[in-house]
């Protein structure tokens, strides 16, 4: 049993969803308002193309227009024209929504749609390869390509390919397909590749900016995106529309899930997980250790400074030894920060120094193993001659704070 507790719930005027374990707040995000759009295909049409930043703008509603990075086109499925080589204006193509329009800055799309479920994510590629999710261990890796095999889902090191379909589509076995049936596993490719492939068939007959594929409500889009399923074992909400909803999600994909409906109106939901303080202590400044050291995290435009320092921590340890163990209750600190506030790009970490090359090492290795488990891809570069620590975390979203923001 996990002990976590995945809520959603009304306050301050935002649909909220918020994973506490062991009664402390982990994640949150605000559900946006209206229909969430992030994984939408659409028919859109290029309507110009700017080689000098390598991209080009893309409108998938009237007047709506959208950026696409030629890194993001590299297999357009082109619907009035033979591919080429070339994206030119007034190509129709398929696009898929991956980030919404924040403040300046348009809706980017890609051209590699991808279409994903609990144990598989397939996307149109250059290739048909198959990869595993890196959480996956070496031997899930193994049994779950033999029995791929096995079953006709895999020819080597890539996916076998249906012959309705003309381009590669690759995919990724994700970390959940290591605790599932072959029943399930066999079942679940074979209904996502069916789907790919009637998105990619009734394309060619759909009018420029239809939609081909809704985006999930944004409750389901958390179940998938913020927590992973061994983080919570109860669902708890005081929406009625929304209980039944999420009753019957996981009746159908989370069986072992409770769910329950939150009805004491003398003692609202928000007031019961105190949401009102612990909003407010993630998007503090500072964050305080169990040790007395403590965190300033501070976002700027360009990138996140964190600064580590050792507070009112008292130790009869020598310097560096003392400075090591505040650096890695400090690095557990800020690995969960980065999920909570949904910080991305480049985090730098100034670190207390510990004059140690062995410390630094244990540090690094420590850090990577605890941002390993981030649902965004999360990487720890290296350490900087000054001591400071790189770190990169994809961005999927906006932080917390901005979308919190009036």
């Amino acid at each position: 049993m996990s002990d976590g507790k995945l809520i959603f719930t009304e306050y301050d005027g935002k649909a909220l969803a918020m994973l506490f374990q062991k009664k402390r707040l982990v994640a949150a995000q605000v559900l946006p308002e209206g229909a969430n759009r992030i994984g939408a295909v659409y028919v859109g049409r290029v309507k110009h193309v700017a080689a000098n930043i390598a991209a080009c703008f893309v409108e998938i509603a009237d007047g709506e227009i959208c950026f696409l990075p030629f890194k993001e086109a590299s297999v357009p499925f082109l619907l009035n024209r033979t591919y080429d080589g070339r994206i030119l204006a007034g190509d129709e193509l398929l696009v898929q929504i991956i980030n919404e329009a924040q403040k300046a800055k348009q809706a980017n799309v890609t051209a590699k749609i991808s279409l994903a479920n609990e144990f598989f994510a397939l996307s149109l590629d250059t290739s048909s390869h198959a990869s595993f999710s890196s959480k996956l261990s070496s031997e899930q890796k193994k049994q779950l390509q033999e029995l791929l095999h096995e079953e006709g889902i895999l020819e080597g090191r890539t996916f076998r390919q249906p012959p309705q379909v003309s381009v590669p589509i690759s995919g990724v076995v994700r970390t959940q397909a290591g605790d599932c049936s072959r029943e399930e596993l066999v079942s679940a490719f074979h209904a996502l590749q069916r789907e790919f492939v009637q998105l990619l068939e009734k394309a060619p007959y759909r009018t420029c900016f239809s939609c081909l594929k809704e985006a999930r409500p944004g409750w389901a889009a958390v179940l998938n995106s913020m927590v992973y399923p061994w983080e919570y074992d109860e669902i708890v909400t005081d929406q009625s529309m929304l209980y039944e909803a999420v009753s019957a999600y996981c009746k159908e994909k989370l069986p072992e899930k409770q769910v329950r409906l939150y009805e004491d109106a003398s003692y609202p939901l928000h007031k019961l997980y105190s949401i009102k303080t612990r909003l407010e202590e993630a998007l503090g400044k500072r964050v305080w250790l169990k040790s007395g050291g403590y965190l300033i995290i501070e976002p700027t435009e360009a990138l996140t400074v964190v600064d580590v320092n050792s507070g009112k921590y008292e130790s009869k340890r020598g310097s560096a030894e003392s400075a090591y163990l505040v650096n890695m209750e400090a690095a557990q600190e800020i690995a969960l920060q980065l999920r909570l506030r949904n910080l991305s790009g480049m985090i730098i970490v100034d670190f207390i120094n510990m004059f140690s090359a062995e410390y630094e090492e244990k540090l690094l290795q420590h850090l990577r193993s605890l941002t390993g488990k981030d649902k965004q891809k999360t990487v720890v570069v290296d350490i900087t001659p000054l001591g400071l620590v790189e770190i990169t975390r994809k961005k999927t979203s906006r932080p917390l704070k901005e979308q919190l923001a009036k």
